[in-house]
């Protein structure tokens, strides 16, 4: 018998890398990295990398949406526990279907926690993410911060913050984690508004030794600030602005401002909300689809809770102190939610998507609405824990996005 001999099909490496950065990051590094040493190399490269979250960012929906939960690892244990948040339904005869949420175990970061106060009972704090890291902080170690891919593994905890004071556990603390993409470095900064103003300062990862000071902010009240929102260079939040020097006690007059950040001059810059905030209302930053939007929260007729969202233009070059900027987007009213909430008491807006909207219900949850009916899908445990949206990548700190041979 003749041997046959067998065709080789050859797929074009921009094919591959095509294919590739469109899979899940967890698929790629557990699984498909083993397929062939031409796949392992394409992954492990920092052009795929920054590839693969681009794609991850442009392509992101409700059946994409990612989270992860960064926990406490025992009463003792000064470890971190990182999982990552499914979606799962299942049938219930009561109500045709109940949707709820599950964790899968990521990974464990040992002894992490180096703050002497240790206490297990305080929940962690985050900041926000970007491009696959999470960064994320606990009061009773306020001075370190903390930076972790959960796809790679790559860890990373900061000098002690000395213009922090270390027995000092005011809220009126926030932090932002940022990229610089001119130099592909990532930053931390943390406002600091346990005074009349805001003391900033900022810590390069791989570069800064030690965190440096940054100009004072005036007159800006932080202490109901809870998210930080990161896009295109800058970091926003959303602060209260006051007319005089007594911040905490002005409680009239004040202005809602957005007080943002360029990561890479390292300046600020306040820019005045064009619309109108109810009064009696919280109202923070998040992200959807590469836009910023502003989430307000308020308490409606029969003990619903009224939830408005604002987006503002994709344009980078957009003026948002112009009320042209933005776009209210759509209004979800949850019936009798609020009878049982105190928005004071740690309510804010967590995720937006087309479907869906995750908020912080206090200390002990966050609740899943969906946008259409305002329905309640479901409740998750946040107990000791910190819920933090973002997208899986293989991006490493060492990463640079210049386009080398895959051959």
């Amino acid at each position: 018998m003749e041997n046959k001999k067998q065709d080789v099909i050859s797929v074009p490496k921009e094919i591959i890398i095509e294919i590739l950065r469109r899979v899940p990051g967890h698929d790629l590094a557990e699984k498909l990295k083993m397929v062939c040493m031409q796949w392992c190399s394409i992954i492990h490269t920092g052009s795929f990398a920054y590839l693969h979250i681009e794609q991850r960012i442009k392509s992101s929906s409700f059946s994409q949406l990612e989270a992860v939960i960064v926990a406490f690892d025992g009463n003792e244990n000064r470890s971190v526990k990182i999982s990552s948040l499914e979606w799962h339904t299942s049938y219930n005869p009561n109500d045709h279907q109940f949707e709820d949420w599950k964790t899968k175990h990521l990974c464990t970061a040992k002894d992490v926690l180096l703050g002497q106060n240790f206490n297990p009972w305080m929940n962690m704090i985050w900041a926000n993410s970007v491009n696959g890291f999470v960064c994320f902080w606990s009061f009773f170690d306020k001075t370190r911060f903390h930076v972790f891919n959960p796809v790679t593994k790559e860890y990373i905890i900061t000098a002690l913050n000395t213009y922090l004071g270390i027995g000092n556990i005011d809220l009126a603390t926030t932090v932002g984690f940022g990229f610089c993409p001119l130099s592909y470095e990532y930053k931390v900064v943390v406002l600091d508004g346990n005074s009349e103003v805001i003391k900033p300062s900022i810590f390069t990862i791989g570069t800064d030794h030690s965190w440096r000071a940054l100009k004072v902010i005036p007159y800006h009240n932080i202490s109901s600030v809870v998210t930080t929102v990161y896009l295109k260079g800058i970091l926003y939040w959303y602060v209260n602005t006051c007319t005089s020097a007594m911040v905490h006690s002005c409680h009239r007059r004040t202005t809602k401002t957005l007080l943002c950040f360029d990561v890479t001059k390292e300046e600020f810059d306040m820019i005045v909300v064009p619309f109108e905030i109810p009064e009696y209302s919280v109202t923070n930053v998040v992200e959807k689809g590469e836009k910023l939007c502003l989430v307000t929260l308020s308490c409606g007729p029969i003990c619903s809770l009224l939830i408005n969202v604002y987006v503002a233009h994709n344009n980078i070059d957009d003026d948002l102190s112009n009320l042209n900027s933005w776009k209210k987007e759509f209004t979800v009213t949850a019936p009798s939610i609020a009878y049982q909430l105190d928005l004071d008491d740690n309510v804010y807006t967590i995720i937006v998507t087309d479907e869906i909207v995750v908020i912080q219900l206090g200390d002990y949850n966050s609740g899943f609405f969906h946008v259409a009916t305002g329905k309640l899908l479901g409740l998750f445990s946040t107990t000791r824990a910190t819920l933090i949206p973002y997208k899986s990548s293989l991006v490493a700190f060492c990463h640079r996005p210049l386009l080398p041979s895959f051959s």
